[in-house]
């Protein structure tokens, strides 16, 4: 038969310290969310991604690897941020800002 046993808390507060805590950081910047809407390269039909990212900057390096077809605008709160261009012929895609 076991007999309960008390084991000393890892804190002063009485919590456990068990699990991991996350950091909070005061100074993280804010998250802005986009809308990523284009036609999909594979299957040709529209497609709509929303995340969140620190700027634009950030969200362009985010959709490098979505396989983006012939258009594709990037929104966030409802204004278009910029667009997709591409040159006929097969050169390379450029990004235009609204």
């Amino acid at each position: 038969m076991k007999l309960p046993q008390q084991y000393p808390s890892g804190s002063n507060d009485g919590e456990c310290d068990c699990l991991p805590r996350p950091e909070i950081q005061a100074d993280r910047p804010a998250l802005t969310t986009f809308v990523l809407r284009y036609q999909d390269a594979w299957f040709g039909m529209e497609k709509r991604v929303a995340f969140e990212a620190e700027d634009v900057a950030a969200a362009l390096v985010m959709m490098e690897r979505e396989p983006i077809g012939a258009w594709a605008e990037l929104t966030s709160e409802g204004e278009v941020i910029c667009r997709r261009g591409y040159e006929p012929g097969g050169a390379a895609d450029y990004w235009v800002v609204d």
